[in-house]
């Protein structure tokens, strides 16, 4: 039955369009699922965790108070979730070392306005829920109900693919000073904030504070009577404080670490120079003649602004705007927020495309440029796509060499080369059914077109077992092309079908891995539509050029 169809095609000349029809029209449609995201592409797919951090970073100048109360906010809620099962703060310093820390930076925390929550949840084996799909649904209610003293709130999961400093990062260069860079940056992540898919979006430039230098007056404390060294010590003790032992308690695991502060001098409540010579005022000091004397009367109070940190990269100044995307790739959102930048900057700057993505801006009335380019996990999945693409185009064209040299026909090569590419039909719309039988988006990965590269060979090996069978059936048996043809596919149709079931079922162990998944489905959805190609697009591509084998 197999063979008679296969020989009606190859004898009708509308059946034959109507099979090039129908694989064109297949391989667009597959196409055109990427653009419109009905398959979407991703580097990795999210790493189901057992602990997560949270990253808080409250305004610089903020005192560890502050700082803890936030903390103790979003602690008192994380315990409320059943699949929680310890929460460790770090105030004013980054949590033991880990994956991430190393290249977030967290192990450089040391101020009072950051801190640092490592959370510990149930293994995957005993919760429901996996954790990517956990924090998706808690951040908002965290970030509603603990967004106290205009802190960020960044919840940070272990990577499951290159370790990036956040999913996007836009780094801007230029500008005149550091000031016009940061306000351009705040800009940049506004445009962040209006994308449905990015959260946590935060610009890593120190904003322009004040600070108060203590300039004392060596000669009013001597004329006073009390010893300059015992001012130092109380200013010291007062603003700053010092460990003066350690503890040793039966019941703790570690050494109990003794600190002495004169109450809370440094934290002032409104941050104004007043407060702090209010605060002076209150210290005494008594000299040699049992005077009590405030500490105002020493003391020089000099406000001054705050030097920000500068960052720099390739030995050029630089702000980073970083977010995180949420139950999303990367690219969508920040293809989404490249057209608010060219539709809503316009105005106030001349813009540019310039390499891939980025972008170059003009300020209009300043004469300022700034640049806009792209990095983190973003950088890494579109390099990624790109050498993938490249290593899948040099497999074609090696493979075509091969088959030129073996066969001595172009067109023949070409063939067999055509109807291994059109497996991506299979790969995409495999993926494309994946999506819809889970839970979660299921991304066309890394791993799947490593999937795909690895098809090429598999779909050769089909049309190659075709085409010599049929060309064997020519000289031996004398028949015509056509009839070789339709007798060669339905002969090799079992031992084809076989190889393709041992190679889905071998691939379905992959299939549903948090990693891997993108290549089990790859294979499977490439595998069997390679089959159906062999059965139909094979016999009808490589029929002319086994008949002009036959006329030669």
């Amino acid at each position: 039955m197999l063979e008679r169809l296969i020989y009606s095609i190859l004898e009708s000349r509308f059946k034959k369009y109507m099979v090039y029809l129908i694989s064109l029209m297949l391989f667009a449609g597959s196409i055109y699922m990427i653009p419109t995201e009905l398959v979407k592409a991703k580097m990795l797919p999210g790493k189901d965790s057992d602990t997560f951090s949270i990253y808080v970073d409250l305004p610089k100048g903020k005192s560890v108070s502050d700082t803890k109360d936030v903390t103790s906010c979003i602690a008192s809620i994380l315990m409320q979730e059943q699949d929680v099962i310890s929460t460790s703060i770090f105030l004013a310093e980054g949590q033991p070392l880990d994956f991430a820390g190393m290249v977030k930076g967290s192990i450089l925390k040391s101020e009072q306005n950051e801190a640092e929550m490592m959370i510990n949840i149930n293994k995957a084996s005993h919760r429901s829920e996996q954790s990517y799909n956990m924090i998706h649904r808690i951040r908002p209610i965290i970030q509603n109900k603990c967004s106290h003293h205009d802190v960020n709130i960044k919840f940070v999961e272990l990577p499951s693919g290159p370790p990036v400093l956040a999913s996007v990062v836009g780094e801007i260069y230029g500008g005149d000073s550091f000031e016009s860079r940061r306000e351009f940056a705040h800009k940049i992540a506004n445009i962040f904030k209006q994308q449905k898919t990015l959260v946590d979006v935060d610009v890593l430039a120190d904003e322009t504070t004040k600070k108060y230098s203590l300039i004392l007056d060596n000669n009013k404390v001597l004329e006073s009577g009390v010893g300059l060294e015992q001012v130092k010590k109380m200013l010291y003790i007062a603003f700053e404080g010092f460990g003066l032992g350690v503890v040793n308690d039966a019941n703790a695991q570690n050494q109990i670490p003794l600190f002495v502060r004169i109450g809370d001098c440094r934290v002032l409540k409104d941050g104004s120079k007043k407060e702090l010579l209010k605060k002076l005022k209150n210290l005494m000091l008594m000299n040699e003649m049992g005077l009590m004397i405030p500490m105002s009367e020493f003391v020089t109070i000099k406000e001054t602004l705050q030097a920000p940190t500068i960052t720099s990269k390739n030995l050029k100044n630089m702000i980073n705007v970083i977010a995180e995307t949420d139950m999303d790739s990367q690219i969508y959102p920040l293809l989404d927020a490249r057209n608010d930048m060219l539709n809503q900057m316009t105005n106030d700057y001349e813009v540019a495309k310039s390499n891939m993505l980025n972008l170059s801006f003009k300020d209009k009335k300043t004469q300022e440029v700034f640049e806009l380019v792209w990095d983190g996990e973003l950088k890494v999945t579109i390099d990624t796509f790109i050498e993938l693409g490249g290593a899948f185009i040099g497999a074609l064209v090696l493979i075509y060499l091969l088959m030129v040299i073996y066969y001595k026909r172009f067109a023949l090569a070409g063939a067999i080369v055509m109807a291994s590419f059109l497996s991506l039909i299979g790969v995409i719309f495999g993926h494309y059914v994946m999506d819809q039988i889970t839970n979660d988006t299921f991304y066309l990965t890394a791993t799947s077109l490593i999937g795909f590269i690895g098809l090429i060979g598999i779909n050769s090996r089909n049309s190659l077992l075709i085409v010599d069978f049929a060309q064997q059936l020519m000289d031996t048996d004398k028949l015509s092309a056509n009839r070789a043809i339709a007798v060669a596919t339905a002969t090799r149709a079992k031992p084809i079908l076989l190889t393709v079931l041992a190679i889905v079922f071998a691939s379905s162990l992959l299939a549903g891995d948090a990693v891997f998944g993108g290549l089990g489905v790859a294979l499977i959805g490439g595998t069997l539509f390679a089959y159906l190609v062999s059965l139909f697009f094979v016999p009808v591509s490589i029929q002319n050029s086994l008949k002009n084998d036959t006329l030669e």
